[in-house]
């Protein structure tokens, strides 16, 4: 009699469900054959992958340009040819139409450079450099002023090419995809989201951005802040149920004082490598207007706000115009 039941409430479960899902697909419009769903995914994740690609380029040379004329010393230096590759992921083997094997795949390339002017290209698998199998992008490897090999795959064929790597100032730089629009300075390197990256309009003001991280680096802001945020949680702890207001409340000003400075400096930066940092005032007139947080003036903000950045950007525009060097008195440059 139990087993019975049971078999009749599986029933009446089992029918409403076919019911539910009958009535309901009489009205979701025309059926989808599964041979058009899976040629759509694959073009959207085609797709996906040329935008991952086409930011991470971006990003890459807005770093690799302002870091070349990075001062003496604040940097450690690296060999390169400028070539930004990553691992051969499934991804990345699709959209270049390569086999997934062993290997990495340049995806980017800096015009007039070392790679480009040997005749590395786009797409092409790296297989070895100086007789050492490469299978993936942390085994590329170079040493300045010595000439290498470099063995590529391209179109199923291996070529060689000779390069002579140099050596130039070097920080990580990384793209996290994430509609978030952030980009900040870590003890590892610096981040960008995909959020800034498409928020920005243009390589000029994508580099205001990237001089403001690497300035952050250079200032030493970030072994500073944390001493700093110790002393005002110290003080603050002492504040009992108020502490995380007064912690804030202590920190907030020096970390506005951070930011000014490597808006100050990152604009210099950019400027000396060749970008148009008028641009600085338009992009921080657009953090105004579709980001409302970044007007506010709250004591408890870590960032000044955007008008007063706008102002900032326009006086320094005005000392580079009447020809004076804003960094003597600081100097680094």
């Amino acid at each position: 009699m139990y087993k019975q039941k049971n078999k009749i409430i599986l029933s009446i479960i089992l029918a409403a469900f076919l019911l539910v899902n009958g009535c309901a697909s009489t009205k979701t419009g025309p059926p989808l054959s599964k041979d058009e769903l899976r040629k759509l995914e694959e073009e959207i994740e085609l797709l996906a992958t040329e935008i991952y690609i086409n930011d991470s380029v971006m990003v890459w040379k807005s770093g690799f340009n302002v870091l070349s004329i990075m001062p003496e010393g604040v940097f450690k230096k690296r060999a390169v040819i400028g070539a930004l590759v990553e691992d051969n992921t499934e991804d990345i083997a699709g959209f270049y139409k390569l086999p997934t094997e062993e290997g990495c795949v340049v995806i980017g390339i800096m015009e007039g450079y070392i790679a480009d002017l040997a005749g590395i290209r786009q797409g092409d698998i790296i297989k070895e450099v100086d007789g050492k199998k490469i299978k993936d992008s942390g085994h590329v490897k170079f040493k300045a002023g010595r000439s290498s090999t470099v063995i590529v795959e391209r179109a199923g064929a291996r070529l060689s090419f000779n390069v002579i790597p140099k050596e130039m100032p070097y920080v990580r730089i990384r793209l996290k995809q994430t509609s978030k629009i952030n980009a900040y300075a870590k003890f590892t390197g610096i981040e960008f989201t995909s959020g800034m990256v498409h928020f920005v309009e243009d390589d000029d003001e994508l580099a205001i951005i990237m001089g403001h991280e690497l300035a952050h680096l250079t200032s030493k802001h970030l072994p500073k802040n944390i001493s700093v945020a110790a002393l005002c949680g110290t003080l603050g702890g002492l504040t009992g149920p108020l502490a995380p207001w007064t912690t804030q409340a202590l920190y907030a000003p020096y970390s506005r004082k951070n930011e000014r400075e490597a808006d100050y400096i990152g604009l210099i930066y950019a400027h000396n490598a060749g970008y148009d940092i008028e641009k600085g005032a338009t992009l921080w007139k657009r953090f105004a207007l579709e980001i409302p947080k970044s007007r506010s003036k709250s004591f408890l903000r870590s960032h000044p706000a955007s008008p007063e950045r706008i102002l900032r950007v326009r006086k320094v525009v005005g000392l580079i115009k009447s020809g004076k060097n804003p960094l003597e008195d600081l100097i680094l440059n």
